[in-house]
């Protein structure tokens, strides 16, 4: 695995997942079977394909969490502010970005799991490479992806996925999990 820090609040895992296990997880993301995603709005989730036309499918593993976290957590900092970092959520997300698809500008939302634990940080796997166009894009700097690189970003930086324009994009995706200290 090779690090790779872009910024104070982006970074990269190269060869995070073996390329077997990339193909493992886009089959397994198939036979799950994949949905049109919804945008968060404040009435609620709902489909708007202006802003976002991908395939999602939903996957919870504590057991791949844990998996994945014992790969990134050296990577990850350790603490921000007065919360502790202490897994990844088990909530995952594969994604599916056909010719055509995007997710436009936006900022990823966390997840609040209870009173003393949320999330800060946006943790994707790229499944495969072999499709043009999908750049994940933020303001100043567009990380190209690569199978099986890890890219981890705070949840607040404005960014998109950019459009496919040939072939077909797998990402795996969830949240580094905080818990904050009490008062």
């Amino acid at each position: 695995m090779k690090f790779n820090k872009l910024t104070d609040t982006i970074f990269t895992v190269e060869d995070f997942l073996t390329r077997k296990e990339c193909l493992d997880y886009i089959v397994q993301s198939e036979g799950i079977g994949y949905e049109l995603a919804k945008v968060n709005t404040a009435s609620g989730a709902k489909v708007m394909t202006s802003v976002r036309n991908n395939n999602r499918a939903f996957y919870n593993s504590e057991e791949l969490a844990a998996l994945l976290w014992e790969r990134v957590q050296p990577f990850v900092p350790a603490q921000l502010g007065n919360s502790t970092a202490i897994g990844l959520n088990e909530l995952f997300r594969f994604y599916r970005y056909q010719r055509g698809h995007q997710f436009k500008g936006h900022f990823d939302e966390s997840y609040v799991r209870n009173a003393t634990e949320a999330s800060y940080f946006t943790f994707m796997v790229y499944l495969n490479d072999n499709f043009q166009g999908g750049d994940t894009t933020f303001r100043k700097l567009r990380i190209q992806p690569k199978q099986g690189m890890a890219l981890v970003f705070l949840h607040s930086l404005y960014h998109e996925g950019s459009e496919v324009t040939q072939g077909v994009k797998y990402v795996l995706r969830t949240d580094v999990m905080y818990r904050t200290a009490a008062e």
